[in-house]
């Protein structure tokens, strides 16, 4: 982190702000005592430097183990990863020299103008400041020049991961980058072969630099707002497109779906808490409280059963949905609070009830089983839906959802959508929830445009504010 002229004290009190944001419970107290005992160890040798502010700081064994990780990010210098402007200036002054020994003539037997456009890049004359920077300066120049521009475009109000783009393209923007543009698209429509290769350069330079400055403006997001990485992590997972996620995040995601049916199903839950309380039965009050001459001690409500929904889902296992339907699989289940009565169904060519793997199995040994039982074959939604329809027709009622989560790709095999009109005639609303994008339902072997009359919603799911908007109207619905 760039500090500036800043004082010790105030570096510190810096650090200390991104201990509490990393969710290290650093008191006032503790500040003043790290004060006092750097005051006596001093600044000037790392190493005591650094154990003093753990010993004093952080306490237990993860506590320290936050303080190392969060230490770094703010007291290490940045430094560009990688040597491609390394590899990117020996390539230009590669083709400089070849020019040379061409037969360009000696810069002493030149014309004045002549010379001033060749110098170690061989278009000095082209460059922007921050094109003269990228091809000339060292990476410690132009990372001075990264952090003086953040400072100057506030990148300390940062406050939401979804604005890194965003301050990037400013730090960008005030370090030369529309000259620096400019210079681009005049050397690249430039006669000269020397010219063309310095444009070249440059676009793929920028590249790199705009790349290294959206690293730079994450790293800083996680000193200044977030410190323990965890709101990182959400924010990256819970717009994601679910079939691009990478399996890093997958945990991850895992126990965001977990958080979010939690909140969901105690937002739900207050709900059905004050829907059955009742109206009063003033008849019965009245009757009841004879004894007290007619004060209401004893009062009686009239009492509706509420029966609960039934949720039946069918999931498409195939290769095709497979991370979608492990997700919307630990999404339902955790809602077990709310909806009581869910039962899973997964197919690709044959359809069975996975609910028992669930009760009787951890959630992710449950997944797992379900997608290694009935997730081989060919996609076949016509012989799933008759086989749904012969398992559960009788449990069917004015109760029951039917949720389907598939892109509707069936190989061309045919389609069941009569019979799916019959199991939407039998329940109270069928969901049909496609991880594809709408532009693509009528492609190929998709046939949601055979499926669609008989769902009473259909949605594109295929992200966790998806899920989250879906599954909501779920439990509006149905409850």
């Amino acid at each position: 982190m760039d500090q500036g002229e800043q004082t010790p004290e105030r570096v510190l009190g810096h650090f200390v702000s991104a201990l509490r944001r990393a969710d290290l419970g650093v008191s006032p107290a503790e500040t003043l005592d790290a004060v006092a005992a750097l005051d006596i160890v001093g600044y000037d040798d790392p190493r005591l430097f650094r154990d003093t502010l753990s010993l004093v700081l952080a306490k237990t064994a993860e506590e320290k183990a936050a303080f190392d990780i969060c230490f770094d990010r703010f007291f290490s210098a940045r430094q560009f990863r990688g040597n491609s402007l390394t590899t990117l200036r020996e390539s230009l002054s590669d083709m400089t020299m070849q020019g040379e020994g061409q037969g360009a003539p000696a810069d002493g037997d030149a014309p004045a103008g002549k010379r001033r456009r060749r110098g170690s890049s061989g278009a000095a004359r082209h460059e922007s400041a921050l094109g003269h920077l990228l091809l000339q300066g060292s990476d410690d120049e132009l990372m001075l020049a990264v952090q003086r521009a953040a400072a100057e475009v506030h990148l300390d109000r940062i406050r939401t991961l979804r604005e890194r783009s965003l301050y990037a393209r400013r730090i960008i923007q005030h370090m030369g980058g529309a000259d620096l543009d400019e210079t681009i698209a005049r050397l690249t429509a430039a006669s000269d072969e020397l010219a063309r290769e310095t444009g070249r350069v440059l676009t793929e330079a920028r590249s790199y630099l705009a790349e290294q400055v959206r690293d730079y403006v994450e790293e800083q997001y996680l000193l200044l707002v977030d410190g323990s990485g965890d709101r990182f992590i959400r924010e990256a997972v819970t717009g994601t497109h679910l079939t691009n996620m990478q399996p890093y995040y997958f945990a991850h995601i895992r126990e965001a779906v977990r958080k979010l049916a939690h909140q969901l199903a105690k937002r739900h839950a207050r709900k059905r808490r004050v829907y059955n309380k009742g109206h009063l039965d003033v008849r019965r009050t009245l009757r009841r409280n004879l004894r007290y001459d007619g004060a209401l001690f004893d009062l009686h409500w009239k009492q509706i059963k509420v029966e609960p929904p039934k949720v039946f889902v069918i999931c498409d296992v195939s290769g095709s949905v497979r991370t979608v339907s492990r997700f919307l699989l630990t999404f339902l289940y955790s809602l077990g609070e709310v909806l009581p009565l869910v039962r899973a169904f997964a197919f690709s060519n044959e359809l069975g009830e996975v609910t028992p793997f669930f009760t009787d199995f951890p959630l992710d040994d449950a997944i797992d089983m379900s997608l290694d039982d009935y997730g081989k074959g060919s996609t076949d939604y016509g012989t799933a839906f008759r086989t749904f329809k012969s398992l559960t027709w009788s449990e069917l009622d004015s109760r029951s959802t039917l949720i389907v989560l598939g892109d509707s790709r069936n190989n061309y095999f045919a389609n069941g959508a009569d019979t799916l009109q019959e199991l939407s005639r039998r329940c109270r609303q069928v969901i049909w929830l496609n991880p594809e994008s709408r532009d693509r339902w009528r492609e190929g072997d998709a046939e949601m445009a055979a499926y669609l009359p008989a769902c009473h919603v259909a949605e594109v799911c295929n992200s966790l504010t998806d899920l989250e908007r879906i599954v909501s109207k779920v439990l509006r619905t149905a409850s």
